[in-house]
């Protein structure tokens, strides 16, 4: 056993040496040690096979912690929205009028959808961060405890089971902590709003004479929200217009630069009267005549609707969130107890709770009828309506008295993983796990008002005896106290508290599962071991939402909301093979083969299955080529499936009247109309032309999983003439099929009838009246319809350069071409969208550094880059004047310096030339693509004692 633990170590040792910059590199594979009393195997991410000197065939990128810390990176989400092969998800940037989702933090590998990215801690499932989804909230990471992220961009469902379509984040945790470490950073833009600072303890050590290992850690983290107004570039927004040129060969929109408020609309009310005016009042309630300031925007359209920056219009400006405020503890236990020298049970112990809110405008009417004899209209208002014959007007007003609108969140995670692991002979050994999570959502609805506790109280007269009442007799008794609207604080507290209102929903996500691997040595071959490994795994999900009976009942101003419980379970057999075919022949350093299949039966989708066939090719020592081909799963979600039926109105052509239906694009929409029943010449009645037809948003239970057909290729070069080199090459591909897509009425009723046949997806998404043919219900939800084929070139290289006395640099770029990105959320070749080149999809996306390190002193520049792109594709010169959209790349300046082995500092400057978003209207404040902080500065420390 010595001999073969020798001879394994010093395969290890090679190995590392000669592969050390591909592995630095991030893109072979991490591989670590594990100690045990027989052969001694290197574990290879994305696989759960422990290999002996072999790489894996599938790309791999690594960061470590320590990156993270000298990046003046706060949150674990940050850093993987920086990757070229990554897409910001939900995120405090993009969720603020998303309600549930305010605070989330959620990758997005290669733009295919967070809940189509694994998340993993350890190669293990973590709960879910919100209610109904699949995709892990990364608020729950906390960074400190990071030993390394490993990031897997391609199919892995064979591996790892479903959501693995794009591919796989896991995050690896610290086991070399040794004592206590304190940590604590801040980071301060150069404008206002937008702060960070995280503290951190970490303790850790052996007790119980080293049988009982652990690592402890708690983290406070908080990010300040950023306002439009808190940014000059955002503060002067750009948006578009109509142009006002319209000649021949113009632009249809042009940019518009500065604010630009609603012309009909304010905080004190506005009116139009019969004399032709318009009007408001001033802050002690008076009537004035509206001022448009500068006038109104000129030009076709609704320019009209928006006046100059000093007009007395609302302007949005003022209200809501470029970045929601995140507050945020996290508590982390992990252990490890040796049963004796072959075994040990493993514990994962995690508790999160993190606030979060959005906010936007206040409550606001428009059309809203005032009384000619209502008792708070002042006496020239009243004159006006008399001279001009009027008995009442609508009244448009933004109502700031109950505040502007927000969505508080709080989240409660905790989870629960025990383990058990160790050998079972000198070849093989076992990993056992079982884990419950547990989410808890509470969110609270603020600034709202009870709708009709508001038409109650703004309906104010004069009693009898001159003192001012609500209307309604039964009102009254109930206590209304009228509301007075004409002018900004005006109302009274009493009037305010009768009106204002506050709502809530509870919501719970929970997750069970238990997994079992065995891995070993089958067999050896002239090449080496035939390694193997078999898993079974059972997962059931659970979730439920219980909103207050105001928002089922839709009696609070502009919310409703409806229960929703919804489960399902999955049972998991899977087996990886790893075949060692030709070694140290000729053009045949090593070839091997890597095969992997994975069995799924769920409650709901049905049973499935994922498979993956990997080639693994060094013709030299110097040069290692891979491939891989897979087809991988992804199930439908609870919300999907089960998002409870909640009511609206929608208007919509019906394809089958007697004008569209000759406007078909085939043949099959006049057959297809007339075998569902209705005749030629077919019309709807004209109570349904002149309607909004009334159905229902939902999920549906009939949804099944999505599949893609993905594979790769590429190669690793790492020169043994030039060391400290390594680049790599990986082309990759991604086909989607049955792709789960939300539908809404008018386009099942177009693709029903214009399918080959009734029998499709869209027919059953809509009821029609037996007797007159018209459409009288329909449910908008998600069906399996979509395609994605998405193709691109990942670059990654890396070269160490040591010197003598003058430190040691090291240059690291990624790069992610995008060659093509077509999706189809139909199926029908007139809706295929080529996104490529477009600003959320742009060609070209990297990430170069360039480091140097001399003694305890490290510094780094740091760029982001993002390819010049346009708005649309479908762009004509006809459209707008503002299609192009201009390269962006944000610098990044860091260092730090370490005064002793117990304490260090790190510093920087993020953004460091101040680069705001193009000024062009789809991106001028980010869109969750480009950074809104601006040149923020950061200081960090950490001390072990």
């Amino acid at each position: 056993m010595t001999s073969i633990s020798s001879l394994t170590k010093a395969v290890r040792v090679a190995l590392l040496a000669t592969t050390s910059a591909a592995l630095m590199a991030s893109t072979g594979a991490y591989a670590a040690e594990e100690e045990d009393s027989g052969i001694e195997r290197i574990e290879v991410t994305g696989s759960k096979i422990k290999r002996i000197g072999e790489l894996s065939p599938t790309p791999v990128t690594v960061i470590t912690g320590a990156d993270m810390m000298d990046m003046g990176i706060t949150n674990v989400a940050d850093i993987l929205n920086k990757l070229p092969s990554s897409t910001v998800g939900i995120s405090p940037e993009t969720s603020n009028n998303t309600i549930f989702a305010n605070g989330l933090n959620q990758t997005n590998l290669r733009g295919l959808g967070s809940d189509r990215t694994l998340v993993l801690v350890n190669g293990r499932r973590f709960v879910a961060g919100s209610n109904g989804n699949s995709a892990v909230d990364l608020n729950t990471i906390p960074t400190a405890m990071v030993a390394r992220i490993e990031v897997i961009t391609g199919g892995a469902s064979a591996v790892y089971g479903s959501d693995a379509i794009a591919g796989v984040i896991n995050i690896i945790t610290r086991t070399d902590v040794d004592g206590v470490e304190l940590d604590a950073s801040y980071i301060q833009p150069e404008q206002s709003g937008g702060e960070e600072s995280q503290f951190s303890l970490t303790a850790g050590g052996d007790f119980l004479d080293d049988k009982l290992s652990t690592v402890f850690n708690f983290t406070y983290a908080e990010q300040k929200e950023l306002r439009p107004t808190d940014r000059d570039f955002l503060d002067n927004p750009v948006t578009s217009i109509y142009n006002p040129d319209t000649s021949d060969g113009a632009p249809a929109r042009i940019p518009y630069f500065g604010r630009k408020p609603l012309s009909w609309i304010n905080e004190a009310g506005t009116f139009f009267a019969k004399d032709g005016g318009q009007y408001t009042f001033d802050n002690d309630g008076n009537m004035k005549v509206f001022d448009y300031g500068e006038g109104l925007i000129e030009g076709p359209g609704n320019n009209g609707n928006y006046c100059g920056p000093s007009c007395e219009g609302y302007d949005p400006v003022n209200y809501g969130l470029i970045r929601t405020p995140l507050e945020r503890m996290v508590f982390t236990l992990n252990t490890d107890y040796e049963i004796n020298d072959d075994h040990k049970i493993f514990t994962e112990i995690t508790y999160v709770d993190y606030q979060s809110n959005g906010e936007s405008s206040p409550v606001f009417h428009t059309n809203n009828p005032i009384s000619a004899d209502n008792a708070f209209l002042p006496d020239d208002t009243r004159q006006l309506m008399t001279d001009t014959g009027m008995t009442g007007f609508n009244f448009y007003r933004m109502d700031t008295e109950f505040g502007n609108r927000t969505y508080n969140q709080d989240r409660e995670t905790m989870r629960f993983l025990i383990g058990i692991e160790g050998i079972i002979s000198d070849d093989w050994d076992y990993s056992f796990h079982a884990q419950r999570g547990q989410l808890d959502e509470t969110t609270v609805w603020g600034g709202e008002i009870w709708g009709d506790r508001y038409d109650q109280a703004k309906d104010a007269v004069f009693a009898a005896d001159g003192s001012i009442v609500c209307r309604d007799a039964d009102a009254r008794a109930a206590g209304c106290v009228p509301l007075n609207l004409f002018g900004e604080n005006q109302a009274s507290q009493e009037s305010i508290d009768w009106v204002s209102t506050s709502a809530g929903q509870t919501a719970k996500t929970t997750q069970t599962t238990a997994g079992l691997v065995v891995s070993g040595a089958l067999f050896d071959l002239p090449a080496g071991y035939v390694s193997a490994a078999f898993s079974a795994d059972y997962r059931k999900e659970e979730s439920e939402t219980n909103p207050d009976q105001e928002l089922i009942d839709g009696t609070i101003f502009g919310n409703t909301a409806n229960p929703m419980k919804g489960e399902y379970d999955v049972t998991e057999f899977a087996a990886e093979f790893s075949i060692p075919l030709l070694s140290d022949m000729f053009l045949a350093h090593d070839l091997g083969l890597d095969l992997a299949y994975r069995w799924m039966d769920y409650s709901t989708a049905g049973t499935d299955d994922a498979w993956k066939i990997g080639l693994n090719w060094a013709p030299i020592e110097d040069l290692r080529i891979r491939a891989t081909k897979s087809k991988s799963v992804r199930a439908p979600n609870i919300g999907e499936l089960f998002s409870p039926a909640g009511q609206t109105f929608e208007s919509f052509t019906d394809v089958c009247d007697k004008i569209n239906v000759e406007l078909g694009p085939n043949d099959n929409r006049k057959a297809n109309c007339q075998a569902s029943g209705l005749p030629e010449g077919w019309n709807p009645t004209d109570a349904w032309y002149l309607s909004n037809h009334a159905g229902s948003n939902a999920g549906n239970p009939d949804l099944k999983a999505e599949t893609s057909h993905d594979y790769t290729l590429g190669a690793v070069y790492s020169p043994s003439y030039l060391e400290g080199f390594s680049i790599t090459v990986d082309y990759w591909s991604f086909e989607i099929t049955d792709a789960i897509e939300y539908i809404d009425v008018a386009t099942a009723v177009r693709y029903c009838y214009d399918s080959e046949s009734l029998d499709n997806v869209y027919c059953g998404r809509f009821t029609r009246d037996a007797a007159t043919g018209d459409i009288v219900d329909f449910v908008q939800s998600p069906v399996n319809s979509a395609t994605f084929d998405v193709k691109g070139v990942d670059i990654e290289s890396q070269y160490d350069i040591p010197t003598d006395g003058f430190g040691d640099f090291k240059v690291h770029v990624i790069a992610t071409y995008l060659e093509q990105w077509e999706t189809n959320p139909t199926g029908f070749a007139e809706d295929l969208q080529v996104d490529v080149g477009e600003y959320t999809d742009p060609r070209w996306k990297a990430m170069f550094s360039l480091g140097w390190n001399l003694d305890a002193l490290n510094l780094e520049a740091r760029a982001n880059y993002r390819h010049a792109s346009v708005a649309s594709n479908d762009w004509k010169p006809e459209n707008n004047n503002y299609n192009d959209i201009p390269s962006s790349t944000v610098w990044d300046f860091t260092g730090s310096y370490a005064f002793t082995d117990s304490l260090s500092v790190r510093f920087g400057v993020k953004n460091a030339f101040d680069l705001a978003p193009p000024r062009n209207p789809y991106v001028y404040d980010g869109a969750g693509y480009y950074d809104t902080t601006g040149r923020a500065f950061f200081l960090g420390a950490n001390y072990k004692i």
